[in-house]
């Protein structure tokens, strides 16, 4: 995308408000993994305020009709089971102080251990109306409930919950994990809740009078689905568009907000509710296959944006690879392997898009005055921010709070708003560059049919004057029969070199040889050693020496076109000049092999450096030249093609201090050897 300036110098003080800003902006960023959200449900004093209360023993405590849904997550203790073999019978046993309290979400990261739960509930009168208890999140595999009589070692009511059970054995059917308070008298209780998971292990336990939680499932239900299908629809949109303009990180930015949208839809239930999953393991597996490609695909995505490519290539092959590392957990399937995923590759994961977030403000410090980079900041680095905070939350390393699990879905709008004006703008400023490029192409055709007449015209000058000259040669020679030998070779000389610069016009500059790709040949066999001292006879002059010498070429013929290979050789000679400053050039013939003959021209002098070696390559070996190699090479690059034409090479041999060597190879065979 290009980077479009602000005009004008910014002042001082604007300078120093935009430094502190980036720099405000940036604290923030890295302080929102950690600073925020510490209180949101804090201690037990803000959360009995809002969800009931509680008995001086730390029981919930229930007395009549329920009204308003409690939150009995910051009531209940935990306990990690390691050797994953306890009983409920040893659980019971256990004495109070191994179940641990804690101040926030209890959260433990992504483990295969056992989670036991306990919860005092103390019941004064007996609930009047129906209260369902919510577990969350929907990705825990099993959530096994028993609730006792205080005292008491045999269950009063048991139920079995989680994505891995299937639909027909659940309570209620939905999005998320439901059970019904049984009928209970008045009396103490306790209910204790068995927790394996191979996604990250976290409990949020609410009850809900069930009109309220109705309410709530509708309204959540709702906003899953909308948010799903627009999610959906703008990444379908997205790779559609990369695909049409062949943007292909446009399109694995589709790819990616299909999946991530797709996780977060996964997390609000949307297949426990819309598919109903009969299969136990399918809501784990999808889950854990579109996270793992939203992980590889936003890996790729960060390289593209922060352009590490051209600015530091080992530390993209190192990300490449890590990325292809991330994408090769789809082989897991969501089994239990998903857990060394979120153990290792999650955290890592964080860490790698606070490094892409840190490129991003040493490119924002760069070029401070660039729209772009703030619109990157602000639209990439926040959302980011809130991942990074979701990652570590899910990996353990930080507390568990509602807003800090929350928090990614809200920034997430916030990135797509801000992605979708963005790509808006570079939409815009694609068409505008395709629309210039439109008229530059019609611009271009127009002025190459004009060169392609002018160079017609001028071939059908050009013809006449070479006429003129070629009679007048044969005119002079017919006056001057008994003129010395001098004057006569001289007017055989001109006579042949205007019937070479007519055929070269007929070749290069008429309307069939510009449009025609390949060469008009007129091919002799010719011996070559004849042909070279034709050559050198015709071309060395005074001040531009050229000595020839065949080894082992004697009997040798090539069916060629003597013009056009004769021209080659010239532009090979005039580029070897260029450095020679007048000595003499020295052409070695050489056998090849049975069927090459090798024409070497040597080429050296102390202007020919790396820069002049890379030139003369590029014109002979390159299709496509730069245009000071054309400029400075043009003949070669006609050399080639007349090689090519009659079925040879040309190279370039490195003869180290001594300069290079250009190389002809040509097509031969000895006289007779084709005759029966």
């Amino acid at each position: 995308m290009r980077k479009t300036m602000m005009p004008g110098r910014l002042s001082g003080r604007l300078h120093k408000i935009a430094m502190m800003v980036g720099a405000v902006i940036f604290a923030i960023v890295c302080a929102l993994p950690f600073g925020i959200g510490g209180g949101f449900i804090g201690g037990s004093g803000s959360a009995f305020a809002q969800t009931g209360s509680a008995s001086p023993n730390g029981a919930v405590v229930l007395s009549g009709r329920l009204e308003t849904a409690i939150d009995l997550t910051p009531f209940i203790r935990s306990y990690v089971d390691k050797s994953r073999h306890r009983s409920l019978r040893e659980i019971l046993a256990l004495p109070d102080q191994s179940f641990a309290p804690s101040e926030h979400i209890p959260s433990f990261g992504y483990t295969q251990d056992i989670i036991w739960y306990r919860m005092a509930l103390s019941i004064d009168a007996p609930v009047s109306n129906q209260a369902l208890f919510e577990f969350a999140p929907t990705y825990l595999d099993f959530i096994d409930v028993f609730l006792f009589t205080k005292g008491d070692d045999q269950p009063v009511w048991t139920v079995n919950l989680g994505d891995n059970i299937p639909a027909s054995a659940r309570p209620y059917k939905g999005g998320t994990h439901i059970a019904a308070l049984p009928p209970l008298i008045s009396g103490q209780y306790e209910m204790y809740i068995r927790v394996q998971s191979n996604s990250t292990n976290m409990m949020q336990l609410k009850l809900w009078p069930s009109n309220a939680l109705i309410t709530s499932l509708t309204y959540r239900n709702l906003t899953t689905n909308v948010f799903f299908g627009l999610v959906v629809t703008l990444g379908i949109a997205y790779f559609t568009f990369g695909l049409i303009a062949r943007d292909y990180v446009v399109s694995l930015y589709g790819c990616w907000i299909v999946t991530v949208g797709a996780v977060v839809a996964i997390v609000n239930g949307l297949v426990l509710s819309e598919i109903s999953p009969e299969i136990p393991w399918l809501n784990d597996f999808l889950l854990s296959e579109t996270n793992i490609l939203s992980h590889a695909a936003i890996a790729f995505l960060w390289l593209y944006i922060t352009d590490i490519r051209k600015r530091h290539p080992l530390i993209f092959k190192l990300s490449c690879c890590y990325a292809l590392f991330v994408l090769a957990f789809t082989l897991t399937g969501g089994g239990r392997y998903y857990t060394w995923f979120g153990t290792y590759v999650v955290p890592s994961h964080a860490l790698f898009m606070a490094m892409m977030c840190l490129f991003l403000v040493k490119r924002l410090i760069e070029d401070i005055r660039s729209w772009l980079n703030w619109a990157y900041l602000v639209v990439l680095a926040i959302p980011t921010a809130a991942g990074i905070t979701l990652q570590l939350v899910h990996s353990g390393w930080i507390d568990a709070t509602p807003l800090r699990i929350g928090l990614h879905q809200y920034t997430l709008v916030l990135h797509l708003v801000g992605m979708g004006i963005l790509m808006a703008v570079r939409l815009f400023h694609m068409n505008s560059e395709r629309l210039s490029i439109s008229r530059q192409a019609s611009e271009t055709t127009t002025l190459v049919e004009e060169q392609r007449k002018l160079i017609s015209m001028l071939s059908h000058e050009f013809r006449t004057p070479l006429a003129v000259i070629q009679r007048s040669a044969e005119m002079l020679m017919l006056r001057l029969k008994g003129g010395t030998r001098d004057v006569m070779d001289r007017l055989e000389r001109i006579q042949l070199q205007a019937r070479k610069l007519a055929r070269l016009v007929d070749i290069f500059l008429s309307k069939d040889g510009i449009d025609n790709q390949e060469l008009s040949l007129a091919r002799e066999l010719v011996a070559i050693n004849r042909f070279m001292e034709d050559f050198v006879a015709n071309t060395t002059r005074e001040g531009a020496e050229i000595f020839v010498t065949c080894h082992d070429t004697d009997g040798f013929e090539a069916f060629i076109d003597e013009t056009l290979i004769g021209l080659a050789i010239t532009n090979l000679i005039e580029t070897s000049r260029r450095f020679a400053h007048g000595r003499p050039l020295h052409i070695q013939v050489v056998r090849h092999s049975s069927a090459m003959v090798e024409i070497a021209i040597p080429c050296s002098g102390p202007e020919l450096n790396d820069d002049e070696i890379r030139l003369i390559g590029d014109a002979l070996f390159r299709q496509n030249m730069e245009a000071k190699s054309m400029r400075s090479a043009l003949g070669l690059h006609i050399s080639q093609r007349i090689v090519d034409a009659h079925g040879g090479s040309i190279k370039l041999r490195d003869q180290g201090r001594l300069g290079i060597e250009l190389c002809l190879l040509l097509p031969c065979e000895e006289a007779g050897a084709g005759e029966p």
